[in-house]
């Protein structure tokens, strides 16, 4: 094919995005531009196409884990089907080959960010290592309530007073009913010093 339009005779161009031969000048579209290579493929694509030619181990490996993944996937999709409360972290699971602490429910999730958001971590860690060495079984709860009773732990510990109900409530995404529960723990777990009467 020439390089000159063929009606005003000046410099064509080849636009590959469009996949146009066009005029410089006049823009008249001389012809198509036609590509007999083979198509890309994508990574995915490329890699499978790699396990069925080859017998390697490094792709035996890749395509085993990705049916580990496939696997757990539905697995975990099959546990969460019909409860809109509940999330996944599938990065967590397939980083970890489990579903234990992997599937969240929304209020665990926003108790989570509020825990973040007010810097209570450190607090809540220090509370949580404090239970689990003296009273484990009360770690056997939700998310939430479990941060909750080791904040309201923690806080005793530091200042000899439990948190105020509406701070829990609000920060942990609990009820006024399972502060007064966890209340009820929280008070086995450290009992409450009894300040000494003066006599006058």
């Amino acid at each position: 094919m020439s390089c000159k339009c063929p009606i005003c005779g000046n410099t064509l161009i080849w636009d590959y995005q469009s996949g146009e031969v066009i005029c410089s000048t006049c823009g008249y579209v001389v012809d198509r531009i036609y590509y007999y290579g083979p198509d890309r493929e994508d990574e995915d694509e490329s890699l499978w196409r790699e396990i069925k030619t080859r017998r390697n181990p490094r792709v035996n490996t890749i395509a085993k884990r990705y049916r580990r993944h496939v696997k757990l996937y539905h697995i975990a999709s099959t546990y969460v089907k019909g409860k809109p409360w509940l999330e996944i972290d599938y990065d967590k699971i397939f980083e970890t080959g489990r579903l234990v602490h992997s599937i969240k429910s929304k209020a665990t999730l926003e108790a989570e960010k509020n825990i973040s958001d007010r810097g209570l971590w450190s607090l809540v860690k220090k509370g949580l290592e404090f239970i689990e060495k003296r009273y484990p079984v009360a770690l056997a709860r939700s998310g939430r309530g479990k941060y909750a009773l080791a904040y309201m732990v923690a806080t005793y510990i530091s200042t000899r007073h439990f948190p105020e109900v509406k701070e829990v409530v609000k920060v942990f995404n609990i009820s006024e009913t399972s502060y007064r529960r966890l209340l009820r723990i929280a008070r086995k777990i450290v009992p409450e010093k009894k300040q000494p009467v003066i006599a006058y």
